[in-house]
Order: C-alpha cells, then structure tokens, then sequence
C-alpha cells in the first residue's frame, strides 16, 4: 500500500464509462468506486460517458467531474491543467441504445454550445501557466484510434456469454474452415473534438469509448493521444485488461500500457490493492 507522501502526488483519471449503471443505486456506486480511488489517489478526475449518468450528484472532497470544465493541481513544482467534456457522439452508437448522455453534434446550436464550452475551459486553464495541459473527453476526436463497429446492447450480453464458455476451453483442431463475414469499421469519433485539438493542441489527450480500439496511443504534432478503454472487461476478458500509467515530470511526460490484468472479473478492491 502507498505511504501518505506517495499518495499526495497520484492521480486517477477516468474517461466515463465507470461501469455500474446496473446497480440499483448508481449514486451509491459511482460513491464507492470513487471512495477506493481514493485510498491511493489524492485526486479522481472523471467525465461521465455515454452510458453514465450526465449529472451523477457526487459531492467529495478530491472528486472532480471535468464535464464541461477545467481544473489546475500543483504537485511539488509541476503545474498540470485539466479540462474534459463527456458524453458521446449521437454518429458513434445504434439507434436502438437507451444510452443516458449522447449528443448530437450535426445540430448547429450543439455543436456550438460544446465548441464554446472547450474553448471557454482552455482559456481559463492557460491564465494559470500550467506546465501541461491534459484534455479528457469519453469520445475519441475523429480519426485517432477511433474505427469500430458499433456495438448493440444486446451484442454484448451474447459476447459476455460467449467468453465464459470459451474461458479455459481448448479447441480441439480441425480442418474445416470458417468463412469470414466482413466488418465494415468506421470512424465513430467526434468532428468537433479533432477540430478543437488541432487547433489548440493540449500535450496530451485521454479518452475511451471505442474499446476495439483500446489500449492505443498516438502523436500528432505536439499532443499525445491515448485511448484507455482497454481496461474494460469486454472485449478483453480473455486476452488480458490494460490500464495506462504516465509519469509526469518538469522535463517530459512518459507513458506505459504495459501492466496487464489476468484475472477477468477481479473485484474493484482487489484490483487496486494488486495494481496500483
């Protein structure tokens, strides 16, 4: 477990999606997931997803929603800034999911409104001189480890299946083949998060949401894109779940995808008492 010294210096980002919208108290869930984050973490950043709650009413000291706005931390003599939007992209899920917070941004008055949000929160970030400047958004930006097929609900709950009888299982060898049935993958990131990081180019960028593409990262010009939905439990419950892990100091920033979860279906405690 981290001493004290260690844990004032930790901070955990997450880019919505916390994975509890069954439980029968999603508040109350949402307050524990961010009560062990705490334990090893003096902050817990997040944005909710698109299948969060928008407005999840968690009121704790070190607990910071950057839906929509920005936050600065200082750590010894490294000044990072924070900002973030959640929800997804109306473009990037089936119209048949009853997903709480989508947006569609082909509407003018939306794409306007998210446009003014993420300009507004980056000018206040940049008045406090921070030595880096971090954007967490839930979609990717279109076109940056952001091509899938969307997934219906329905889909998941037959592939969650699926991976329980596979789990342990040996396919025996055989001769027959099996024709392959094309995948048409498409760009389900959003226009609006590409235009506004090319043009302000924060030093690095975290984001979730098309999990087929998790665990990539990226650089273009000056900013580092990283999307860690490679931590969710499908589609990697067989193959090992990764978490990202950065480092920053005054001199640079460095990354690691490299610790794997083996266990499936590890509890929350667990998995933070084991891996961070």
């Amino acid at each position: 477990m981290l001493d004290e010294e260690e844990r004032e210096n930790r901070v955990t980002v997450i880019a919505g999606d916390i994975g509890i919208k069954s439980a029968k108290n999603y508040t109350e869930s949402a307050r524990q997931v961010f009560t062990s984050l705490l334990r090893v973490n003096k902050y817990v950043l997040y944005v909710p997803g698109d299948s969060d709650e928008k407005q999840l009413q968690v009121d704790m000291p070190g607990v910071i929603n950057l839906d929509g706005k920005s936050y600065v931390l200082k750590f010894e003599d490294i000044k990072v800034g924070f900002l973030g939007l959640g929800g997804a992209p109306k473009h990037s899920i089936r119209v048949d999911e009853p997903l709480p917070y989508v947006w569609d941004e082909n509407i003018q008055i939306i794409a306007t409104e998210l446009e003014t949000v993420l300009k507004i929160n980056i000018q206040k970030v940049a008045q406090e001189h921070p030595d880096y400047i971090f954007l967490v958004t839930h979609t990717p930006p279109y076109g940056v480890a952001d091509r899938s097929k969307p997934i219906t609900l329905r889909e998941i709950a037959v592939l969650e299946d699926l991976l329980e009888e596979l789990k342990g299982e040996v396919k025996p060898e055989t001769k027959e083949t099996t024709k392959k049935i094309p995948i048409t993958l498409r760009h389900l990131g959003s226009r609006i998060v590409r235009d506004f990081v090319r043009y302000y180019k924060p030093d690095v960028h975290i984001f979730g949401h098309v999990h087929k593409e998790g665990g990539k990262t990226q650089i273009q010009e000056a900013t580092k894109f990283f999307n860690v939905s490679h931590l969710s439990s499908l589609p990697y419950r067989l193959t090992g779940r990764r978490f990202l892990q950065l480092k920053v100091t005054k001199e640079n920033i460095t990354s690691s995808f490299n610790h794997i979860i083996t266990e499936g279906n590890i509890p929350f405690n667990e998995f933070i008492e084991k891996y961070l």
